[in-house]
């Protein structure tokens, strides 16, 4: 064991004192101030007394943009920049936001990773990687030999080996590309270690690589520079048993090597592409993060440097590596767009989910359904920066619960229920809980704060359930349970279950139900209390649908293509048209029968109307012009013709109203528009002409 990563990073008196000369701006948590802060011996010792904690004064305010059915698990977020303070934190979050570990870190911290209930880490200015525990105990440490640790990425296979980056700085005459005669040239290498340190080979990039492999028109290589930085390696992953995979940014290119022999197999992108990429004609520009799906596809976090317009997604291929083929599967933008100028990634989660975290930009990050619908976003981004985000079903042990779960069932209706719940400590010192956390007022806990549980040894206390205020009869909650020292807090979540004598059905109400209702209006569905389909499944993005229509003029008109979301406590839905309404229409929507409370009762049928109002853009649709788009559904190409004799324009937005792709100044009567990097789904496309919008299409991208 080195050492315990739950003690103070703050060293000594002079640490501190510096750490007080630069604070600034006061954060408070925004769930209410946290109860106490006290002293004790041993494992949480605090130097000395300060009137507030590094939580209260450094969490983020996080911000939950949107959230909808998001997988079961914690956020890990480690920072290597701070707009707010000068310090950097590690924290653990649920989808909530809620906290339940946060500590400020030595310098920096990134790259983190969590595999087989151990979190590994970069922290520090010596740039090396920890493996940690879910004591929070430095367990082992991983760096580079005889070479600079890259601290950008780093790979464990099942069998303990381990891949890391190195960096290296070499001069070399460039003069032959218009630089000086020592120019400093930014290299690196590839080490692969076994589960007990050795050192199986040392891959060298220049050994394999070209200088002019590098993409001469980005913006960060420039050859007739002092220093240069050609390649810029980010990114390693085992692929097999004799390969691995490594992304460089300023090549563009994912290069497949062999880790027996040192040679390159392929190269995916750039200059030395080896490959015919299928329903894709962009490619990807400065990758940030590669890796293998588990059902074999490449997942490559595009940054879009180079794209026109810059615009960052996550691309999946299919390869075929004998006959070099990269099709296409899945191109997962946001929207609207965001452009990542540098770092950036993905991760896949074990329910299908797909994790997009959107380095310095807005949002911070987003979880992804395999449909594309967001499950949860979250943003801190004008707070703080984590170069990698994390995603896992983990929890510390520190001190523990007797129970995740506690389930009250029915309240009689007058008392207070109370259950015993047991806190166990597996630390050598004393530790004090100092408060706890819930979403309701139905949960609680009955203890004078702060209270003891002795080293190694439980502690009872008294959760009572008393919901006199509860409006539903189906309660659920967390409670969260808190341990919060200066330098550190700590918690555990318990989820909470109670009932309620209920015979009142629930009851919906649908909003807008106005006359000149924005064409880009989002319809909300909202219920007196928690909803689920009579055949007592959760309502989720996957069956939510079949739950509503929503159709133009009345019950039997046309319907209308739409996305929803649902909110983690089932009771609000957001109806999102997959496009812009029409002008002047009527629109219907009914709650459709097969919805109930917690308690078995049915909700009634409800349905409602709206109607969109004239604007001025629809008043100058000229449909004496004829304008055809076809083929509509369409795989990967859209051809527009019309009869103008001006020149003309097209352009493509999403379902949002985001232009995706245009075409300016078109002097013949047919277009071709090649759609390759937009997703599959529905867009509508625009003609106009003098300043006049002559057609308005929606279509359908296979």
């Amino acid at each position: 064991m080195i050492e315990n990563f739950y003690l103070t990073p703050l060293k000594s008196m002079f640490e501190f004192l510096i750490l007080i000369a630069m604070i600034g701006k006061i954060n408070i948590l925004r769930y209410g101030a946290l109860l106490g802060i006290f002293f004790i011996s041993g494992f949480f010792a605090g130097a000395f007394s300060q009137d507030t904690t590094d939580m209260e004064r450094y969490f983020p305010d996080i911000q939950i943009t949107n959230s909808n059915d998001p997988s079961s698990g914690y956020f890990f977020i480690a920072t290597k920049k701070h707009y707010v303070d000068t310090v950097n934190y590690f924290t653990i979050i649920d989808n909530y936001g809620t906290p339940v570990y946060f500590r400020l870190v030595n310098d920096m911290a990134a790259g983190i990773q969590v595999r087989d209930g151990y979190i590994y880490m970069l922290e520090g200015p010596e740039k090396v990687y920890f493996k940690i525990d879910s004591f929070f105990h430095k367990l082992d440490t991983f760096k580079t030999k005889g070479y600079k640790l890259n601290g950008h990425d780093f790979d464990i296979d099942e069998n303990g080996h381990y891949l890391l980056l190195g960096s290296q700085l070499r001069t070399v005459d460039m003069t032959q590309y218009g630089g000086p005669s020592n120019a400093t040239v930014r290299d690196m290498v590839v080490q692969e270690f076994d589960a007990d340190k050795n050192l199986i080979f040392t891959w060298k990039a220049w050994e394999h690589y070209q200088i002019t492999d590098a993409n001469e028109n980005s913006p960060y290589v420039d050859l007739t520079a002092s220093t240069v930085d050609y390649l810029h390696a980010n990114s390693i992953k085992f692929d097999s048993d004799t390969s691995f995979l490594l992304s460089c940014r300023h090549f563009d290119e994912i290069t497949k090597i062999d880790r027996r022999t040192g040679d390159i197999i392929w190269r995916l992108g750039g200059k030395h592409n080896e490959f015919t990429f299928v329903n894709d004609t962009i490619h990807f520009s400065h990758p940030h993060t590669v890796r293998i799906r588990e059902n074999g596809n490449i997942q490559i976090f595009d940054n879009g440097d180079l794209h026109n317009p810059q615009i960052t997604s996550v691309v999946e291929y299919r390869l075929d590596e004998v006959n070099k083929v990269a099709t296409l599967v899945r191109r997962q933008y946001h929207v609207p767009d965001v452009y990542v100028v540098h770092g950036g990634g993905e991760q896949m989660l074990p329910d299908g989910d797909l994790l997009v975290y959107w380095g310095e930009q807005t949002p911070s990050f987003t979880e992804y359904h395999p449909d594309g619908s967001v499950a949860i976003e979250m943003d801190y981004s004008s707070h703080s920066f984590a170069s990698r985000v994390a995603k896992a079903v983990w929890k510390h042990k520190v001190f523990v619960t007797a129970t995740d779960t506690i389930n009250f069932g029915m309240w009689d209706g007058y008392t207070e229920a109370e259950y015993l719940l047991t806190l166990h400590n597996n630390t050598d010192s004393v530790l004090k809980i100092t408060g706890y956390l819930t979403h309701t007022d139905n949960f609680s806990i009955n203890e004078d704060f702060p209270v003891e549980i002795p080293a190694h040894g439980d502690k009872d206390i008294t959760v009572v359930y008393f919901p006199q205020n509860a409006q539903t009869g189906y309660i659920n909650d967390v409670l969260t349970v808190q341990s919060e020292y200066p330098h550190l807090y700590l918690a555990q979540q318990v989820v909470m279950i109670g009932r309620t004598e209920d015979i009142q059905a629930p009851e919906a109400t649908i909003t807008p139900d106005t006359a000149h209702v924005p064409r880009n209006a989002i319809v909300r569905v909202n219920f007196t209390e928690p909803v689920r389909l009579t055949t007592r499944t959760e309502l989720n993005y996957q069956n939510v649908d079949t739950m509503f229509a929503f159709k133009k003029d009345g019950p039997d008109g046309e319907s209308v293509a739409y996305n929803a979301n649902v909110s983690t406590d089932k009771k609000h839905i957001e109806i999102i048209p997959a496009d812009s309404l029409d002008p002047d229409q009527t629109y219907f929507i009914q709650v459709r029968e097969g919805l109930e409370d917690y308690s078995g009762n049915l909700l009634s049928p409800v349905s409602g109307k709206f109607s969109t109002g004239s604007e001025i853009s629809a008043v100058l649709i000229h449909e004496n012009h004829e304008v055809q788009v076809y083929p509509n559904p369409t795989d990967r190409k859209l051809v527009i013709q019309t009869d103008l004799n001006s020149t003309w324009k097209v352009q493509i937005f999403s379902i949002l109203g985001t232009l995706m792709t245009e075409k300016d100044n078109i002097s013949g009567h047919k277009v071709e528009m090649k759609l390759s990097h937009l997703n599959p789904g529905m867009y509508f496309v625009v003609v106009t002409a003098n300043g006049k919008k002559i057609k308005s299409k929606k279509v359908i991208i296979k």
